[in-house]
């Protein structure tokens, strides 16, 4: 598949942003849209500032691919809404990007899901793209409906190909805390408090987790696009697991004084196990950015010299 115009939703957030800078640096047409922009300074792309729905998508050029990045990813709890309307937050978007994506020949449709769509009882060792998830989290069952929506209108004719991508942990330059997104990731919070001087909390259990670097996503995503389509969901992201301690350990050789501790008590139930990435031919030879050389990185673009 040529792939010339790219749309990104969620583009202004951590992981939209990152997609957007992959793509452009690549050479795409990319069209961003979000409602907000962490990084109003990105690259020289054409962002399109607004909610989602169908009033905005109407004055949208057509694009080859079309890759749903938006999501609420903070609780409804949090949000003070209940689950229906959190579930409706998420899924109505994705509806009108579907159907508009149908109505203007959209080659291929990326819907991003997540390994959050599963239990820690639903793996062993590693979760992979066969065992069924069972996570009760709204957030889970947002995801795993819309991963439903994505294959149905997709597969219908005259639509565009459906995939359905999950992602496991994610980290790199950039990552901020926003409304609908409020957690950041480990390694993001490691450093923030490596760089204030304060020790690095690691849970007592230590658990394995699977680490991308953002940076990645954008090629990657392009050669899972041209395999396609699939029948099933493509676990992407880099091969290798970590355990905590030992992430925090590398970010904490960075910082010069910096210690990891562990922490007493684990009140937040047990991690779910890593996520083990699809066979896909055309990603067995893809250069995955180690970890070492990703904290290298982020340490490059986030500490003042």
């Amino acid at each position: 598949m040529t792939t010339r115009t790219v749309l990104v939703t969620g583009a202004g957030g951590f992981v939209g942003s990152s997609l957007v800078a992959g793509f452009a640096a690549l050479g795409l047409d990319v069209v961003a849209l979000d409602q907000d922009f962490d990084d109003p300074s990105g690259p020289p792309v054409r962002c399109v500032v607004g909610a989602l729905g169908e009033a905005l998508l109407d004055g949208l050029p057509a694009a080859d691919v079309v890759v749903h990045a938006a999501w609420v990813t903070t609780s409804p709890e949090a949000l003070g809404v209940t689950r229906q309307e959190y579930l409706a937050l998420n899924l109505d978007p994705l509806r009108d990007l579907l159907h508009w994506s149908r109505s203007h020949a959209t080659r291929a449709f990326v819907f991003l899901s997540s390994s959050g769509v599963f239990a820690p009882t639903d793996g062993a060792e590693a979760l992979t793209d066969t065992d069924e998830p069972t996570s009760a989290s709204a957030y889970a069952e947002a995801k795993r409906e819309g991963e439903r929506l994505t294959w149905a209108l997709g597969s219908e004719d005259g639509g565009p190909a459906p995939v359905v991508v999950r992602l496991g942990y994610l980290y790199g330059p950039g990552e901020r805390a926003r409304p609908t997104r409020t957690r950041r990731s480990l390694v993001a919070e490691w450093m923030a408090a490596a760089a204030a001087g304060r020790p690095l909390s690691v849970r007592a259990d230590d658990p394995a987790r699977d680490w991308t670097f953002a940076g990645d996503l954008a090629a990657a995503l392009l050669r899972v696009v041209d395999a396609g389509p699939f029948a099933g969901p493509v676990h992407l992201g880099a091969p290798a697991s970590y355990r905590d301690s030992e992430v925090a350990s590398l970010i904490a050789g960075r910082f010069p004084g910096s210690a990891v501790t562990t922490a007493t008590a684990t009140a937040d139930g047990t991690v779910k196990p890593p996520m083990a990435p699809s066979d896909i031919g055309g990603l067995r030879d893809f250069a995955w950015t180690d970890l070492p050389t990703g904290l290298d990185r982020c340490v490059e673009k986030e500490v003042p010299a």
